[in-house]
């Protein structure tokens, strides 16, 4: 049965960092620009668990385990080539990486494996049927909420995306200019798409 998971734990005495970290430790552990802190703000937070509430029955059976925390330790096995044992036993035994899970306490529950493959193997037969990626359509909800955060807009494009800089290693500006029209010319002209006028006068600054 479908069920959203809480977006906000609760500490124990016992077991949270607090009670586990002090000094410098502490400090880097709570530190916001962490890697940690950030995948987990970032990525694990910004998860929308309703994208997968297909893969489950709305009405019936037992609660499923926290998506946001399958989804995220899928994202780190990948990003990390790690295999799957790894990743559980990093999840388990590694405090940054299940602060990045948004598993605060040392004791907090994990998924068990049965129900990682399960999870993953919905996915991939739900793909199958309705041809769609509920991975992508989750990265993609993300990347949108970034970009309205951050303020980044896609209709504007850096120069150094172009390997302006590389380039002009190379060639002088001017070089450039003229490759780039030498290229233009060659193309349009095999596609007959100039005047007689026109090919002339472009004859003519190609030769310089």
């Amino acid at each position: 049965m479908f069920k959203k998971s809480s977006e906000s734990g609760q500490l124990n005495i016992f077991t949270s960092p607090r009670s586990l970290f002090s000094g410098n430790s502490l400090k880097t552990y709570e530190d916001d620009h962490a890697w940690h802190n950030q995948f987990r703000k970032q990525v694990t937070m910004r998860i929308d668990e309703n994208i997968f509430r297909p893969l489950y029955c709305l009405d019936n059976g037992t609660p499923n385990a926290p998506i946001r925390v399958l989804v995220a330790m899928m994202v780190l096995k990948e990003a990390e080539g790690l295999s799957d044992q790894k990743i559980f036993e990093n999840c388990r035994f590694n405090m940054l990486v299940r602060s990045a899970l948004g598993l605060h306490n040392a004791d907090d529950p994990l998924p068990t494996e049965s129900t990682y493959y399960l999870f993953r193997r919905r996915i991939q037969e739900y793909a199958k049927e309705e041809n769609e990626n509920l991975f992508e359509t989750a990265f993609a909800q993300i990347t949108k909420d970034q970009c309205a955060e951050f303020e980044v807009s896609g209709k504007r494009i850096r120069m150094d995306s172009k390997l302006l800089g590389s380039n002009i290693a190379w060639l002088s500006r001017y070089e450039l200019i003229h490759e780039t029209l030498r290229l233009f010319y060659n193309q349009v002209k095999q596609a007959g798409q100039l005047g007689k006028t026109t090919e002339d006068r472009f004859d003519e600054l190609l030769k310089l």
